[in-house]
């Protein structure tokens, strides 16, 4: 179960560090740079969810209960961080589309 646990918090920081990337990139416009960069954040997360369920199985199958540990509320913490910063980025992708559409418009009417 540590083994999964540390999966946990490897796979989530990694998504969360990919998601906050992706946001970077899109600030820079660079969306095809921050569209993979999403897609690789997912990715990490997705493993980090089998993870998670490989517990929540295990967990349901023991006699008596699981027992929690604090590495296991920490691992719980990083796939929260992660889901919430993967989220946020999607939105924060469109948003810098959009800026830089309006820029791009601003430019041109300046120029006319």
């Amino acid at each position: 179960m540590e083994n999964e646990i540390m999966e946990i918090i490897m796979y989530g920081g990694k998504a969360r560090s990919l998601a906050m990337e992706s946001i970077f990139a899109a600030k820079k416009a660079d969306f095809s740079q921050a569209e993979n960069l999403l897609v690789d954040a997912q990715s990490n997360l997705k493993a980090a969810h089998q993870s998670h369920n490989k517990i929540l199985s295990t967990s349901a199958e023991e006699e008596p209960a699981f027992q929690l540990s604090l590495f296991m509320v920490h691992s719980e913490d990083h796939l929260m961080s992660a889901i919430t910063t993967i989220d946020l980025a999607k939105e924060f992708l469109d948003v810098h589309r959009d800026l830089t559409d309006i820029k791009q418009q601003i430019a041109q009417l300046a120029a006319n």
